[in-house]
């Protein structure tokens, strides 16, 4: 599998907050792609100081030669003191305020630009919104990942976290929602809340080195950063997840499981604008099973009118047949849709779910969650 240039799409994945900050050390010690940046931002120096991978040079002042696996970058130095946003988002907003400058530096040769930040504290709420003016302002695509408290957490980091994704839905190009509720549906209830964060972190790791896949790997078919930028362009609620077949006649079985993630507000992609689908597999998939997955696709969507771009990669280091990417953008509001029992994944414009058993389980939970408490 050849690369593409390197020097001409850069992408770099960027934690705000505490939150974001565990995501972003997870997956830097994890990633296979060392062409990828990967950067914390906090107003909270103690927090920063528990990221892994990091380089201390980096705590005051940003460098272009990010030679470093994580960057760390503290905002409202003079503002803070490095003490945090004591829970407040305004406080937050200022601090990334008075650093604007260092935020810019930090993104000025992104291509696209992929946020991580929990909602309902401070930093993650009150900064993410001013590096993503910066993002548009600058000319760079943002998609954001998110995470809304637990319940049990209160109404005010509840009005807190929705005010901030009101505000993070306008200006990102795309936003994915996870809810911390959905740890405690999806998972074994005796598994541990770190095992169950890391499980989440897990969930954004896939999606993000998948769209890194499909972005810098050169493939039969390609899907290039144009092709990402237009289809993110699409005004409506987005759809995306990764699927994974384990032979060719599985390869339906992967689309339909890709948009069914518990941890996320998922939902039917019917009336859509846009399609993406990639395709990464071990080896030549047959012309049929190909034909019948877009097929399967057209059926899902109810509409002959959507864009669809599809790609196709042959990865033999791949540890099974395939595995099916799919972002649909453009999906009208849910006061537009029919009653449906289906989640949906909330989104404003725009690594891996485990073999499909063939009885509709979601099986990416780790085995020894799943078995956790079972006797």
């Amino acid at each position: 599998m050849l690369e593409k240039d390197a020097t001409k799409i850069n992408i770099h994945v960027i934690g705000v907050g505490g939150c974001g900050g565990n995501a972003i050390s997870n997956m830097s010690s994890d990633s296979g792609h060392s062409n990828i940046r990967f950067s914390s931002i906090n107003t909270d120096i103690s927090a920063l100081n528990q990221c892994q991978g990091f380089s201390r040079a980096h705590l005051h002042e940003h460098s272009r030669e990010h030679s470093q696996k994580h960057e760390v970058v503290l905002i409202g130095e003079h503002t803070t003191k490095g003490f945090g946003a004591g829970a407040n988002p305004e406080v937050a907003k200022h601090a990334a305020e008075h650093s604007i400058e260092l935020l810019k530096t930090l993104i000025a040769d992104d291509t696209l630009i992929i946020v991580i930040a929990g909602l309902g504290g401070g930093t993650g709420s009150g900064a993410t919104s001013v590096l993503l003016d910066l993002a548009t302002e600058m000319g760079i695509d943002a998609l954001c990942f998110v995470t809304l408290p637990f319940k049990s957490e209160g109404d005010k980091r509840k009005e807190i976290a929705c005010h901030a994704l009101e505000e993070i839905k306008r200006k990102a190009n795309a936003t994915l929602v996870l809810s911390n509720d959905a740890l405690i549906t999806a998972l074994d209830a005796t598994v541990g809340i770190i095992s169950a964060f890391r499980h989440c972190d897990t969930q954004m790791q896939r999606i993000v080195e998948s769209i890194i896949t499909m972005l810098t790997s050169t493939g039969y078919i390609n899907v290039d950063i144009n092709d990402f930028s237009h289809i993110l362009s699409l005004e409506g609620d987005t759809a995306l997840g990764v699927g994974v077949a384990q032979s060719d006649e599985t390869l339906c079985d992967a689309l339909s499981h890709a948009l069914k993630n518990p941890l996320v507000q998922t939902s039917h992609i019917r009336g859509t604008q846009g399609v993406i689908v990639q395709l990464t597999c071990q080896q030549e998939p047959s012309i049929s099973m190909y034909e019948s997955m877009l097929a399967e696709l057209q059926t899902l969507i109810e509409s002959s009118q959507a864009l669809i771009i599809s790609g196709v990669t042959i990865n033999e280091a791949l540890p099974h047949f395939a595995e099916v990417f799919v972002i649909a953008t453009g999906i009208p509001p849910d006061e537009q849709r029919e009653p449906t029992s289906e989640k949906i994944v909330e989104m404003k414009r725009p690594r891996l779910s485990q073999p499909y058993n063939g009885k509709g389980e979601y099986l990416d939970t780790p085995t020894f969650v799943r078995l956790k408490g079972k006797g």
